[in-house]
């Protein structure tokens, strides 16, 4: 049976960052075709002033590109340095199969996840804690429990989901436009574009029964 588990990791992964703002919403990781690992990322905070200073100084950030800014939260385009991608713990994740939903700085990096059995979860956790990286299971259900996620997506997916749905961003010919529905959620066309990947790998995943990257 499929699981939804809600962790918390002590990853020093933008932690320099996130001592200087409220928290980080990570929307997306992936590898570029130069194989560096990236993060789009909002960061939130309502005094925002000493940010540039803060991802300069953090010593797991390369890079660090400015893709859209708000009153109180700022989207992110970051490059992981080595000293970063060496506590990254998402390519054993895919190595068993688990997805990552939601993952939020803060204190400590807190991950909502699917994963397909208790051994790859429990291997996973091996793994973290080989790294010297602190692991605490905080909360585990099924996925077809009513109180976890319908088809493994989130309430942010579901609802991008719909409205994209519903504009008729997938008719052929389409009906609107990504930065139309992405003006109508308040989000930037990036973020959207993350969240409907996710959330389209998800439904896939929990409905066809294939493994979908995301």
């Amino acid at each position: 049976m499929v699981l939804i588990v809600e962790f918390e990791i002590a990853t020093p992964i933008l932690r320099q960052t996130v001592d200087d703002v409220a928290k980080i919403d990570v929307e997306e990781i992936y590898q570029s075709e130069t194989g560096a690992t990236k993060l789009i990322c909002w960061v939130h905070g309502d005094d925002l002033g000493h940010l540039e200073t803060a991802l300069t100084a953090d010593d797991t950030v390369r890079t660090a590109s400015l893709l859209e800014e708000q009153d109180d939260r700022r989207l992110y385009s970051i490059t992981l340095s080595e000293h970063g991608e060496a506590h990254l713990t998402y390519p054993t994740a895919a190595e068993y199969d688990i997805g990552y939903h939601e993952i939020t700085v803060t204190t400590d990096t807190k991950i909502r996840a699917r994963v397909p059995t208790r051994a790859s979860l429990f291997a996973y956790r091996d793994v973290c804690r080989e790294k010297g990286i602190p692991f605490r299971i905080q909360r585990i259900f099924r996925e077809s429990d009513p109180s976890g996620d319908r088809y493994g997506i989130t309430d942010r997916q579901q609802e991008a989901l719909q409205v994209a749905l519903e504009e008729g961003y997938f008719d052929v010919p389409r009906e609107t436009t990504l930065s139309a529905i992405a003006a109508k959620l308040d989000i930037s066309d990036q973020a959207l574009s993350a969240r409907l990947r996710r959330g389209q790998a998800n439904l896939l995943r929990n409905t066809m029964g294939e493994r979908a990257p995301i």
